[in-house]
This record gives structure tokens, C-alpha cells and sequence, in this order.
């Protein structure tokens, strides 16, 4: 193991060494943009205490510490620009030294994930691992001539104080241009699932997904472990004003605490924001449930108080609260997961497969 990551380390470094000796070998310098100053999407306040923050500075003394400390992870955060340069070079600074988890990788946990515009959809380009918590990489190289748009997607568990870009002196590094499709914010709330455990890459978190397949910003306010819908969470979502909710926080919540938060919520959100649509996703089926006696009736406590829900406020709602049920959220293979919960690249993509037209539908697309 420590081979391996001594490998890393040593491959790391001589990617970025590369391009800056082919920078130097063709005499231009690299110029360094803070990604600050570019378009930046997922923030969902402006009064943060750090930029790369996902609540605002105020709800440090209104939420629970673990909920506080989570919003400081730059989960579906992404950085929007273009370019003509023909290599481009990242480098991060993190707010904490454990890179990765037990169950996944620093790449997913810690590092960067760049995409590229190519024929008007996104295509996956290359990913910025980390070995340490100051971090300098070289994205990419030899990139055909061309302005290209490109999004990078921040660190999914771990913060970041700093983000800086860096091309040729020669090439152009400008703030993207606005989406074609003018929507607000679609708002993610919920667990671990939501922020992102266990995506192999930032971009691979399903809210990630969704968001580039239907070419439309997204924040992420997913809380590892304490998704559980508490009323003063629920007052800082109602301040926002999305073009959607999508609410998937049933697998932290208790099945006795349903009824009472998410109709709280509901009442939060239709009391400010009466014209914008929510989605209740039931709590899916993890992959161990088949195996069990019961079977996937193992979260069916969950979904029946959720449904009462819905059903109590549909009418109210005239079609903007629409449900998703859980029957295709992960499959029936067993395949889904990293430990039968979190979901791998394969589980986000088939849980964006079924949430992708919910969301369509619910913006009117």
C-alpha cells in the first residue's frame, strides 16, 4: 500500500512537472486564476463563512455540529469556465488531511473532476487526485486547438479554502457563459446519498448527474448521517428559492419523525416559495433487503408514513408535489452499492436514470 501511494505521489508530481516543462520549453508561463472569480455554481448563500462553504455563517448557531461541519465539504460545488488553452492546470488547497475513507476513494473524497462541453453535452475529461492537502496537478495536455467550456466539480467530503486554474500566458480563462436553458437551482437535500457516498469522482454524485443531463445548475446539501429534516434545516431551505426541491432524506430520518418534519418542511417551502415544485423520493431499497425475510419490506415503514404525507398534501399543492417511488432507485442485483448503502458510480447512475425525468418533469422541460 504505501508503495502505491508513494507511486501516486511520484506519477502526480511528474504530471504536473511535465507540463510546466513543456510550458517553459515553448517559453510561455502559466497564469494562475482563482476559481472564485469564475462562475460558480451550488452555493446556495452568499453570507458564508468560507467561500467554498454550503450553509450560510448564521447556521453555525442554528444547526447541530455534525450538520455544520458537513456543510463545510464542497459537495456540488462546481466551477464553470472557458478556455482555448491547450493544457490546464488545477491546484487546491483542503481543509482537512484525511483524503479518503474506508469505503472511498480520495478521488471521490478529496479531489477534482473536470468535464468538457463537446457537440452541446458534457463529456468526462480527467480527474485531479490528491496526495496531501495542498495539491497541484495537470488536468490536461495537448488539447486541440479550440474555446471549449468546461465544468469542474469540487471535493465531495472534504473542503476547500483555495482553487486556482492555471494556463499559458497565452491562452484566454474567462467566466462561462450563462446556460441556455435559464433555470434557478435545483435544491438536493438529504444523507449521505445525497452528498455523495461513495462516487469514484465528484461528478459522479447522482445530483451531479441529473444536473448535467438536463444542463441546469444543482446545489447539494447532502448531510452524511444527518439528512434528518430538522426544523431549523428546514427554515434555511425555505430561503432558498430553487426551481425545484428534491427531498431524499428518509434513510436518516426515524420512521416516527416523518410525518411531523416533512410536513414542517412542506409548509416551510409552500409558505415562501407556493410556486416551486417538490419531489419526495422514497427511501430505496438497499441491495441486503432481498436477502432477508422480509425482503425490500425492510424500508417499507418509511415509505408508508412518506406517502401519507404526500397523499395528505397533494391536493393542496395542485401537481407541484410529485413522489418517486423506490422500486428502481438501486435495482434488484445486488450490484448497486460499495456496502449494500452507498451507492457506486453504477448506483448513482441508475438512481439519476429514474430522478432525472421526475426532475424534468417537475421544471416543466
Amino acid at each position: 500500500m504505501l508503495k502505491m501511494m508513494l507511486f501516486a505521489a511520484v506519477a502526480m508530481g511528474l504530471s504536473a512537472a511535465t507540463c510546466a516543462a513543456q510550458a517553459a520549453a515553448s517559453g510561455k508561463s502559466i497564469v494562475w486564476h482563482d476559481a472564485a472569480g469564475l462562475t460558480v455554481e451550488g452555493r446556495g448563500w452568499n453570507d458564508t463563512e468560507s467561500f467554498y462553504h454550503r450553509l450560510p455563517a448564521r447556521a453555525k448557531a442554528i444547526v447541530i455540529p455534525p450538520v455544520w461541519g458537513l456543510a463545510t465539504n464542497s459537495a456540488g460545488i462546481v466551477v464553470r469556465f472557458v478556455s482555448d488553452a491547450t493544457a490546464i492546470q488545477a491546484r487546491w488547497t483542503l481543509n482537512n488531511a484525511e483524503l479518503a475513507m474506508n469505503h472511498m476513494a480520495a478521488t471521490g473524497v478529496s479531489g477534482i473532476d473536470l468535464y468538457v462541453r463537446l457537440k452541446g453535452k458534457w463529456q468526462w475529461l480527467a480527474v485531479g487526485r490528491p496526495t496531501g492537502q495542498q495539491n497541484e496537478v495537470a488536468l490536461i495536455s495537448n488539447m486541440p486547438e479550440g474555446l471549449r467550456e468546461y465544468a469542474l466539480y469540487l471535493p465531495l467530503y472534504n473542503g476547500v479554502s483555495r482553487v486556482e486554474l492555471g494556463v499559458p500566458d497565452d491562452a484566454k480563462l474567462d467566466l462561462a457563459p450563462p446556460r441556455a436553458r435559464d433555470f434557478k437551482p435545483v435544491v438536493f437535500y438529504g444523507s449521505s446519498i445525497t452528498q455523495g457516498g461513495c462516487a469514484s469522482r465528484p461528478g459522479m454524485a447522482y445530483p451531479a448527474i441529473i444536473g448535467r443531463a438536463l444542463d441546469i445548475p444543482t446545489i447539494n446539501l447532502g448531510f452524511s448521517g444527518n439528512g434528518r429534516c430538522e426544523h431549523e434545516v428546514a427554515d434555511l431551505l425555505a430561503e432558498l428559492d430553487p426551481s425545484a426541491y428534491v427531498i431524499d432524506a428518509l434513510p436518516n430520518m426515524d420512521a416516527d419523525t416523518v410525518d411531523d418534519r416533512i410536513n414542517y418542511l412542506l409548509k416551510a417551502i409552500r409558505a415562501k416559495h407556493p410556486e416551486s415544485p417538490v419531489i419526495l423520493v422514497e427511501h430505496a431499497i438497499f441491495p441486503s433487503a432481498f436477502n432477508r425475510a422480509k425482503g425490500p419490506e425492510a424500508s417499507a415503514t418509511w415509505n408508508r408514513a412518506l406517502a401519507k404525507v404526500y397523499r395528505d398534501n397533494a391536493p393542496e399543492w395542485n401537481g407541484r408535489l410529485r413522489y418517486v417511488k423506490c422500486d428502481k432507485l438501486m435495482g434488484d442485483d445486488g450490484e448497486a452499492t460499495v456496502d449494500g448503502i452507498h451507492p457506486t458510480d453504477v448506483g448513482f447512475l441508475r438512481m439519476a436514470a429514474v430522478l432525472t425525468p421526475a426532475v424534468k418533469k417537475a421544471l416543466g422541460m
